[in-house]
């Protein structure tokens, strides 16, 4: 890890240590006692996207920004909430949750009760993302809490951008409670305690590569996950001279609506039609649809399995799609075939990909560009099989494909899910450099405002650990945890 603090951190104590009397501080939101810390990266999906929940392999990176969760101890059963922005000067967000509206009688609650709560109020649904992450710790872990916190959310990155900003949310809380407790969590059981915060009170039909991403993420190297359910494989080295940068679409990106959903129904769909030709050879179903190869997918199933279906039909001839975090609508249709044909291919790309940047030496061109067409690929696979992406998305792909490998640009994609967001591209740090704010300035005539750059590495939250704060006479001191 570099020696220089992350840029959150810095921030944060910089707000930490003003005096009392300067209200932009926070010395009006914490007192003098302790304040832990734990700080998460965003994510570039650098090639996997929404395979994940098809049990794809998938490989991820971590920016150089993210956002810092810190909490403190309250005497009361109050969850207090704020959230505020770093760098320029805005306004923060803030709401309280009463502990007990996690409980129900002398048990705690369930998710369907929560998720009502959290969305009750469209002001304050962003916290469904934090409350959401305690009250899944509650749930899933059986952890008491006898009183309240104070938790702070101050980020670096914009929200629904396509870089996993709401699984670094769901990290970084978790995270903080996990240093604080003292429950010893390992990096994969927060990683799966925040998906199931997202899919069960947020709403949103993720699949985990983003929480495993922030949280097991390695500063300057991709991050190899296996999504079955969900594992890190190992890491991938980023090819010396080469990196991978974000360029912001500034189309707001969301896993939570319909047309994200609605791909993910049609990939279960898809699913349960290849399991229903398996048992009718005496074969063992699929626990996972990128368990299948893109030629067995072509050779076998493709042609038995429709382009689209009306819900009331799949369900009147299936009964179920198997997918405990989606709802088949009767009335509504679902394209099926592009869905299901897209994560049985990506699963493919994926390992074409790292073996094209693991055969890199010494900056091999014809390696480096192999990686780079396998992410166009992947991109045209999301447009063309998914229908998610949008024009403006699709310029940035092809205004890095117009200059090309031969200009040190070697390829680009959408990242994660959704519909707009942001696009990863590949290439040499020093090409990067040159023709990335040429891009961004392109782009800014297109659309009236000039996009955001993601840019850089940093750790993942395990790697980076949690920090404890402490009043003494010399003013706020930080400890390692």
């Amino acid at each position: 890890m570099k020696d220089s603090l992350p840029l959150e951190i810095s921030e944060f104590e910089q707000l930490l240590r003003k005096p009392n009397s300067d209200p932009t501080g926070f010395a009006g939101f914490f007192n003098s006692g302790e304040v832990w810390v734990a700080r998460v990266p965003a994510r570039l999906d650098v090639m996997g996207g929404i395979a994940d929940y098809s049990g794809a392999n998938v490989c991820e990176a971590v920016l150089g920004r993210g956002m810092l969760m810190a909490l403190q101890p309250r005497t009361d059963r109050t969850l207090r909430i704020r959230s505020a922005q770093v760098g320029s000067r805005s306004l923060p967000v803030e709401t309280r949750i009463p502990l007990d509206y996690f409980t129900s009688g002398d048990a705690v609650g369930n998710y369907k009760e929560v998720r009502t709560l959290c969305h009750a109020n469209p002001i304050s649904a962003w916290a469904a993302y934090i409350g959401g992450s305690i009250f899944t710790l509650l749930k899933e872990e059986s952890v008491e809490l006898p009183y309240g916190f104070s938790f702070l959310l101050l980020s670096a990155v914009p929200m629904n951008v396509g870089i996993g900003s709401s699984a670094a949310v769901e990290i970084g809380t978790l995270s903080c409670l996990n240093a604080y407790l003292g429950l010893k969590l390992d990096g994969a059981r927060i990683a799966r305690l925040g998906q199931m915060a997202e899919n069960h009170v947020v709403g949103a039909p993720c699949g985990i590569m983003d929480q495993i991403a922030v949280a097991s993420g390695r500063e300057e190297k991709l991050t190899h996950i296996l999504c079955r359910p969900g594992s890190v494989v190992g890491e991938v080295e980023i090819p010396r001279g080469t990196g991978f940068v974000g360029i912001n679409s500034m189309v707001r990106h969301s896993v939570a609506g319909n047309a994200y959903g609605n791909v993910r129904i049609g990939a279960f769909m898809g699913k349960r039609i290849i399991n229903d030709i398996r048992a009718k050879t005496g074969r063992a179903p699929l626990n996972y649809l990128a368990e299948i190869s893109a030629a067995e997918f072509q050779g076998e199933y493709e042609k038995e399995i429709p382009e689209s279906i009306l819900g009331s039909e799949f369900l009147a001839r299936y009964k179920t799609h198997d997918d405990p975090v989606t709802t088949i609508q009767p009335d509504a249709t679902y394209r099926v075939a592009g869905p299901a044909r897209h994560p049985v291919g990506e699963n493919g790309r994926v390992l074409e990909f790292i073996a094209a940047l693991q055969a890199t030496k010494n900056g091999n061109e014809q390696s480096l560009a192999a990686a780079g067409e396998l992410m166009y690929g992947a991109h045209d696979s999301y447009r063309d099989n998914c229908d998610l992406s949008v024009p403006e998305v699709n310029f940035l792909v092809e205004a890095v494909r117009r200059r090309g490998a031969k200009n040190g640009l070697y390829g680009a994609k959408i990242t994660g899910g959704g519909t707009g967001g942001t696009v990863a591209i590949f290439g040499k740090i020093t090409a990067l450099k040159e023709h990335i704010p040429q891009i961004a300035t392109e782009y800014s005539r297109r659309v009236g405002v000039m996009p955001d750059i993601f840019e850089g590495t940093s750790p993942g939250a395990i790697e980076f650990g949690a920090k404890r704060y402490a009043f003494g006479p010399n003013g706020w001191q930080r400890f390692n945890v």
